[in-house]
């Protein structure tokens, strides 16, 4: 029973610690974004539209996206008079309303935002690479460009240490070309402690007896 009891507390803890990494790749070859988490991950491939899950190392399920049918689009018919006046006078309340209960939205606003700055602070970015050919019709433009991303590229390698830019003018071409390949990764643990605080943040009570006046107006 005590093993048990151990062998479950590990299990958790290693759920809890263990990143949940997000791979986005873009280039002229592969545009995909992957989600893995301890040995599970699920990837789509947006250029060949596929989609697949593996589990350890092993692909479970392969799947290539369908186009939807092209719909027909429905001709809008004309509201009558009375109707629009209706949804005039709804929405110029709903505007109201909205502006009388501004300070609930502002304190709401700032708890997502403070719930984002959270989030941000908590991933680490494990890989960043960038590779860009600044290139324009302009040939003085192209060189004028190349010299502004080399400040951009120098601060933004010594800010993220793991991030590897590369910059190249390309006085030929007329349009930029480049690629792009982000890993980062969050601990399931901090995600869950910033969405909780964000839950007990949120005026819950006030948030619903406002929307139950509002029905009863």
């Amino acid at each position: 029973m005590l093993v048990a009891a151990a062998f479950f507390v590990i299990l958790i803890l290693t759920c809890l610690l263990v990143p949940i990494r997000l791979q986005l790749i873009l280039n002229d070859r592969k545009r995909s974004v992957a989600v893995s988490w301890l040995r599970m991950a699920l990837g789509s491939n947006l250029k060949d539209r596929v989609y697949e899950f593996k589990f350890f190392d092993q692909t479970i399920v392969r799947k290539t996206f369908k186009k939807a049918p092209g719909k027909e689009m429905k001709k809008k018919r004309r509201k009558p008079r009375k109707e629009i006046k209706e949804v005039k006078r709804k929405s110029r309340f709903n505007l109201r309303f909205l502006w009388e209960e501004r300070d609930l939205l502002q304190r709401v606003a700032k708890i997502a935002l403070r719930f984002l700055l959270d989030i941000l602070r908590a991933i680490r970015w494990d890989r960043l690479f960038l590779e860009l050919q600044v290139s324009t019709p302009d040939p003085a433009l192209t060189g004028v460009l190349y010299g502004e991303l080399l400040a951009v590229k120098y601060s933004a390698e010594y800010s993220l240490p793991n991030a590897r830019i590369k910059v190249e003018p390309d006085f030929v071409n007329q349009a930029p070309r480049g690629s792009a390949e982000s890993v980062f990764s969050i601990r399931p643990v901090t995600l869950i402690a910033a969405i909780s605080k964000m839950f007990f943040a949120v005026p819950k009570i006030r948030i619903l007896t406002t929307f139950i006046f509002k029905r009863r107006r």
